[in-house]
């Protein structure tokens, strides 16, 4: 099976399935499809995460996340001054960062980090696939070349992006239709994207970090005045990790990704949530949504305090989701009130001082341009992958076709936090792939899409699944809240008493937009296996904003 965010990506995966390859092959061969068939939300120009389950035990996670440039430095962004000029991110005003003049880390030239998506599918298919990078590439070079029909989604957020898309001549001729958007069902065809995809196909990852492809790409971006140059894709690495990063939930194990994403943190959530009844307090009752509020908060805020590139501001962030310092956590929820929580004390079960100069917190960067995707084969392996371009920063390279990241708004662009600039930096983002197992087999993958709502959503997937056995589909349609440090939005559909006596316990929630509430919040996905039904495998999927579909066999 194969769970996408189009359906065509979807038939593609399944059809590598039926030719016997495994949950790898077609996770890959998926994520190079969806990079042609979403384009301004994933592909060879963005980065990912992804964690691998291999039945009866093995896998392990792989963070290809985009890095900054060698040449890119704390204080290279002008920032905006006077009234306005703070970026208020409203689940997190504690934590609002500066905004840049001329949106300078967001769009264009200047905005673009070292794209990992090429080495993380290639490393993923050499560790655990069966077939070669060719075949897997195969079908995305089909689909750019012959071109596709645009779907509805794909083409309103081209037409909502109509201003960045014509400020570049090369995107503006591929993106648009002589300067208008292009409707629902147009045929779109990306020559150069195909032609770009036959060159990694014959040369494999190095095509990207060092060969044709990659230089074409640092010579346009340094005429243009970017920073990324050639030397900075011939040493990027992806990060892989035996396992990933390991947590447990109501005796289930858990599996995802280590480091600057959302794995840590919901990880911390859930360890938090383990430590409560909230079967017994009832699915949506006030006492298990205060629960589920209260503890997504604390982990949010040592997330803003703590998370960065570990290998440059030094903090485990792994420890984050260590049982004895989530049990510390825990213990500050109040049940009769909303707390403005302030950061924890990690260090002790870090194994280490904090440092007299660790930097200051940091903040929740924008981020609404990401892809999920998970596949289940035969064998019971299991993958969730999540890829993105973050937003996308308008700029496809002559020769290459591709539209370019714009991960340089991931980090605060001032210097002294924990994530600001740095060269070569893995900036905090919030892919949150996960696997739950139960013995050596796979239970269950899920991940998502919506940016910094994703991680929240995850996690209260998971509760409505294993806490009160709903299918992965009820427990993806249920009613959601997100909150990050402050504030919590709270779908309306819980109910006014509810919402009432949540207002009682000081939660100064706010309500989503009425268009929102079909698709709360963010976009999950996933499949789960039980050996108790005939039919073992079942998808669940949100159908709306970016669409997924599901296909199996």
């Amino acid at each position: 099976m194969v769970v996408a965010q189009h359906l065509l990506a979807a038939q593609i995966g399944t059809e590598v399935l039926q030719h016997g390859g495994n949950a790898v092959d077609a996770a890959v061969t998926t994520a190079f499809a969806t990079g042609v068939l979403l384009p301004i939300w994933n592909g060879v120009g963005g980065g990912g995460v992804m964690i691998v389950h291999l039945d009866g035990g093995g896998g392990g996670s792989i963070d290809f996340g985009m890095q900054a440039p060698g040449l890119a430095h704390a204080e290279m962004f002008e920032l905006e001054t006077g009234p306005g000029a703070l970026d208020i991110q409203g689940p997190s005003r504690r934590f609002s960062w500066p905004k840049v003049k001329d949106n300078a880390n967001t769009q264009g030239y200047t905005s673009i980090s070292i794209p990992g998506t090429v080495a993380g599918l290639t490393t993923a298919l050499e560790n655990w696939g069966t077939i070669d990078l060719d075949q897997a590439i195969a079908p995305a070079i089909k689909i750019a070349r012959e071109g596709f029909p645009l779907s509805r989604t794909v083409a309103l957020a081209m037409a909502a992006g109509h201003a960045l898309l014509s400020r570049f001549k090369t995107t503006g001729d591929l993106y648009l239709n002589d300067g208008s958007p292009y409707g629902p069902g147009a045929h779109f065809v990306q020559k150069e994207h195909a032609e770009t995809l036959e060159r990694l196909a014959r040369n494999g990852a190095s095509e990207m970090y060092g060969g044709e492809t990659s230089a074409r790409i640092a010579d346009d971006i340094e005429k243009n005045g970017g920073y990324l140059r050639l030397s900075d894709f011939e040493r990027y690495r992806p990060i892989v990790r035996e396992n990933g990063l390991n947590g447990r939930f109501r005796g289930l194990e858990l599996s995802g990704v280590g480091g600057p994403c959302g794995g840590p943190t919901a990880l911390e959530i859930l360890h938090i949530l383990d430590r409560f009844d909230l079967a017994g307090m009832g699915h949506g009752s006030v006492d298990f949504l205060h629960t589920l509020i209260e503890a997504v908060k604390l982990a949010a805020v040592d997330r803003f305090n703590f998370m960065g590139d570990p290998a440059i501001y030094g903090f485990p962030i792994d420890s984050l989701a260590d049982p004895d310092y989530v049990k510390s956590r825990a213990a500050t929820i109040d049940m009769s009130t909303a707390t403005e929580f302030s950061t924890g004390d990690p260090w002790p079960f870090a194994g280490a001082d904090r440092p007299a100069n660790f930097p200051a917190p940091a903040g929740s960067a924008p981020d609404d341009g990401t892809t999920h995707i998970t596949t289940a084969d035969k064998h019971g392996n299991m993958v969730a992958l999540t890829q993105t371009n973050v937003g996308y920063s308008g700029v496809v390279n002559p020769g290459v076709g591709v539209m370019m990241n714009n991960a340089m708004s991931w980090s605060a662009p001032v210097p002294g936090t924990v994530n600001s600039i740095a060269p070569l930096a893995r900036a905090l983002n919030n892919m949150t792939p996960m696997i739950i197992h139960n013995s050596g087999r796979a239970v269950l993958a899920i991940g998502g899409s919506g940016g910094r709502r994703i991680w929240a959503a995850v996690v209260q997937v998971i509760v409505n699944h294993v806490d009160f056995g709903m299918s992965l589909q009820q427990a993806i349609e249920q009613p959601r809240f997100h909150v990050e440090s402050d504030d919590p939005v709270i779908d309306p559909r819980f109910g006014d008493d509810v919402l009432l006596e949540l207002k009682r316990r000081g939660h100064n929630y706010g309500l989503p937009p009425e268009e929102s509430v079909l698709w709360p919040f963010a976009e999950p996905n996933g499949i789960t296996h039980s050996d108790e039904s005939i039919n073992g495998w079942k998808s669940g999927l949100s159908p709306f904003a970016k669409p997924a579909r599901a296909v199996g066999y």
